[in-house]
């Protein structure tokens, strides 16, 4: 019997040249303000080991690293490495798996909604216990997620951006099976290419359990980047779990 071939994952197509035009008004000053929380929630101090898990280009990083810290950041997309190692080539990037996290660290950090790619929970559950796995103990995991109640309640099924006279891009959104997914639509200078982004819709809750399950021992659940306490109706879901010492 002939096996069917499986479909490339959409993350492996997605992070690459377009996805950083696409992102590209998230700023400085919006990176600042979750790592300012993260400094004065945490107070960690220069000697601690960052990981920036999914780290794109290294937005957050070198954030990190130009405070002092000692941060590596790793990421599976090629292009958005090679793009940060030639736009801050004092940052340690690398390319990797977040399911197989190398090395050891006292905090880890998934930001801007870098978490339930994969297809299924075990698979997005499995990211969790590499980070459990990947921590000193006594070492953090700082997890900024969407909050689904609120993207359910507030979903745009379409947007349209002109970027620049050549780059229009049109961004249809849908909930299906549990997953905000969006189709995103370039159009350059008359060629178009197409993605797709799907991320699982894990409830706080969901997230928590998760949480739990793994063997971290919640400290706090933030709103928003300003640290407010978490609603239904936050922006934010940001779960801070720490690994129990033995």
């Amino acid at each position: 019997m002939r096996q069917q071939k499986r479909e490339t994952p959409w993350f492996q197509h997605w992070f690459d040249e377009n996805y950083l035009i696409l992102y590209r008004h998230r700023n400085r000053s919006e990176a600042k303000k979750q790592v300012q929380l993260i400094i004065d929630t945490l107070n960690p101090s220069r000697d601690t080991t960052i990981l920036d898990l999914a780290c794109g280009e290294g937005r957050y990083t070198v954030l990190f690293d130009e405070m002092g810290y000692r941060v590596t950041g790793l990421d599976l997309s090629e292009t958005l490495v090679t793009r940060g190692r030639e736009k801050y080539p004092q940052l340690d990037l690398k390319v990797g798996d977040m399911r197989h996290i190398p090395g050891k660290f006292d905090l880890i950090l998934s930001l801007f909604t870098s978490f339930g790619y994969f297809e299924t929970d075990e698979e997005n559950e499995e990211v969790v216990r590499s980070v459990y796995e990947a921590l000193n103990p006594g070492g953090v995991y700082w997890l900024d997620f969407l909050n689904a109640q609120e993207v359910e309640s507030n979903l745009v099924p379409e947007s349209v951006s002109q970027l620049s006279t050549e780059i229009r891009v049109i961004e249809n959104r849908k909930i299906k099976n549990g997953r905000i997914i969006k189709d995103i639509h370039f159009k350059n200078n008359g060629e178009e290419k197409c993605y797709t982004e799907s991320v699982r819709l894990f409830t706080c809750s969901q997230l928590q359990e998760m949480f739990k399950r793994t063997g971290f021992q919640l400290i706090h659940c933030f709103g928003d980047y300003q640290g407010t306490e978490w609603t239904p109706e936050s922006p934010r879901t940001i779960l801070i779990g720490i690994k129990k010492l033995k």
